[in-house]
């Protein structure tokens, strides 16, 4: 069965803004390159609460509340930034340090650390969402460096 996600971005009091479609199975769209990840990231030069929100059947979650609102529609066009900031929990990842695994694409952090509504095979799934993320190309002072490590990932339901 195919799991549908939706980026959602929230504000600062956990209302919805908006969402983008980045497409089906995270494992379809969540890695470094994809258009509409960089998209969200694009919409991201400034910090919004997040969410990979995963539609769950049967079930009143933020992937069907989301549907309450316009969907955004992220610029086509411009940078991202190589880092991907946590405001809340004062921490980043480095996009570079992404590296390819088994031949595949590199994976991208973002739909990952964001993830929720699954059981997402990472050890840090989940760990930002609905945090205050932005994507840049500085890190601001006294910001950890978080290592994401993708050589345990497996296949994602």
């Amino acid at each position: 069965m195919r799991q549908f996600y939706r980026a959602v971005l929230l504000d600062d009091d956990y209302r919805l803004i908006g969402y983008v479609e980045p497409g089906a199975r995270l494992e379809e769209h969540a890695w470094i390159g994809d258009h509409s990840v960089q998209g969200i990231e694009r919409l991201l030069a400034v910090p919004a609460r997040v969410v990979w929100a995963r539609r769950q059947l049967g079930e009143e979650n933020l992937y069907a509340a989301a549907a309450s609102v316009a969907a955004l529609r992220p610029p086509e066009h411009g940078c991202t930034g190589r880092y991907i900031v946590n405001h809340d929990q004062l921490g980043y990842v480095d996009k570079a340090a992404a590296v390819e695994r088994a031949g595949r694409r590199r994976t991208h952090p973002l739909p990952i650390l964001t993830a929720e509504g699954g059981a997402e095979p990472h050890a840090l799934a989940g760990a930002w969402a609905r945090d205050r993320i932005s994507v840049g190309d500085t890190v601001p002072d006294g910001f950890e460096l978080w290592k994401f490590d993708v050589a345990e990932l497996h296949q994602f339901q």
